[in-house]
């Protein structure tokens, strides 16, 4: 038993070693080596050995008590801490960091203590407090920033306060159908109020922070999954926010073409977007406007669907897939003016979280954070290749990769 524990212990320090021995001033980090089935035991072993070392009671209160950590790390990130410390040569008397900011100094430095016991900020001595690889992620400028996601915290806060209502079987028929996000937001849906025009800010934040979140979490995806058999096709990004993606696809492949698909607020923006960072590639992009509810995306070869069915409960996941498979008779169409790569047939992609024996916490979170904010799901493989098949679709491959994210690869019935 100790044996196992000791070994564990010692690949996760020389995994994490080989993780970062190559970060470069620009911050960006190399995957572990090790595999990801084999990541994920050592993970599984560390916590096993973490919940015997302490009591049940502890364990079960220090869960309970994580709302302030998310609460603590929001503040610091809304006080712009890191970028302060930052500006002031990396570290900073937590006086100075109270004068700044206008706040109360005794009660800045309680949260500043507290986050540095949780490993964000370092603290050094006599009230001095600088800056480490966490607490960077809470800056603007940070090519590993988290500072757009963590900034939505108060929609997410909210609708998990109605978790207990979403919860509950809505067997009476005078009862709202509704999510814990509406129940929060006066009957209102995600999307539907983040694309009202008073709401256009909090829009432009979440759709950094989705591309913040792929640069976190998305690396073994770019990396482990072979892009380049799709060099030479047209691959459509459907829902892909402002196109982080799909940039970085056509940046590696330059005879590839792309097609983002997005509702026509997400296209205004990306078009802004685009004209400034992506110059380069814009002869080889189209922007369109669509519903995927609605309206088949445009004639392509590849359908490319990344961290959208876990928005959506399974009846609304099968009429998405519907509505893109529909898009197939039409690539076929000679009128359509869509020119097929040679002897390539149209392939579905979806780029999901997978629940399996070996799924970390992680996924288990946001399978929550779908449920509150939205009334969707983390899926298993086999509840994914269910949704396939009734919407058109055979399964025929899944790819794990490091990281979060796992490929499948689906062909038209």
């Amino acid at each position: 038993m100790y044996t196992i524990i000791i070994i564990s212990l010692a690949l996760f320090v020389f995994s994490y070693w080989l993780t970062v021995r190559n970060c470069n001033n620009n911050r960006s980090y190399n995957l572990p080596a090790l595999t990801n089935d084999t990541f994920l035991w050592i993970g599984k072993k560390i916590t096993d050995f973490h919940r015997q070392l302490y009591p049940p009671s502890y364990i079960v209160l220090n869960e309970w008590g994580g709302f302030i950590s998310s609460k603590v790390i929001y503040e610091l990130t809304k006080l712009e801490i890191a970028d302060i410390i930052k500006g002031h040569g990396g570290k900073m008397n937590i006086c100075e960091i109270a004068k700044v900011t206008k706040t109360d100094e005794d009660k800045l430095n309680r949260l500043l203590r507290f986050a540095t016991s949780k490993g964000i900020f370092q603290a050094l001595d006599n009230g001095v407090y600088a800056n480490n690889n966490q607490s960077l992620v809470l800056s603007k400028d940070d090519p590993n920033t988290f500072r757009n996601l963590i900034l939505l915290y108060e929609e997410v806060s909210s609708a998990a306060k109605y978790l207990a209502y979403d919860l509950k079987l809505q067997t009476d028929n005078k009862k709202e159908q509704m999510t814990a996000f509406a129940k929060a937001h006066n009957g209102v849906e995600l999307y539907e109020w983040l694309s009202l025009p008073e709401n256009k800010e909090r829009l432009e934040m979440f759709n950094k922070g989705m591309v913040e979140q792929d640069n976190a979490s998305g690396k073994g995806l770019y990396q482990d999954y072979d892009w380049s058999q799709y060099c030479n096709t047209k691959f459509v990004d459907i829902a892909g926010g402002i196109g982080g993606f799909l940039s970085q696809l056509l940046t590696c492949y330059p005879t590839m073409k792309g097609v983002l698909y997005e509702l026509p607020s997400v296209i205004e923006m990306s078009e802004q977007s685009w004209s400034i960072n992506h110059k380069q590639l814009l002869d080889r992009v189209q922007f369109v406007q669509g519903d995927f509810f609605i309206n088949p995306p445009p004639p392509a070869d590849v359908y490319f669907l990344r961290s959208i069915l876990h928005n959506w409960p399974d009846e609304q996941a099968i009429k998405i897939l519907k509505t893109v498979r529909s898009a197939i008779s039409l690539t076929n169409d000679s009128s359509s003016g869509h020119e097929m790569a040679t002897n390539f047939k149209p392939k579905l992609l979806l780029a999901e979280r997978i629940i399996n024996d070996q799924t970390q916490s992680s996924k288990y979170q946001m399978d929550m954070i779908m449920m509150c904010m939205c009334d969707g799901k983390v899926r298993t493989k086999s509840e994914i290749e269910k949704l396939l098949e009734k919407s058109g679709w055979k399964f025929m491959k899944i790819t794990s990769c490091r990281g979060e994210f796992s490929v499948i690869e689906a062909f038209p019935l």
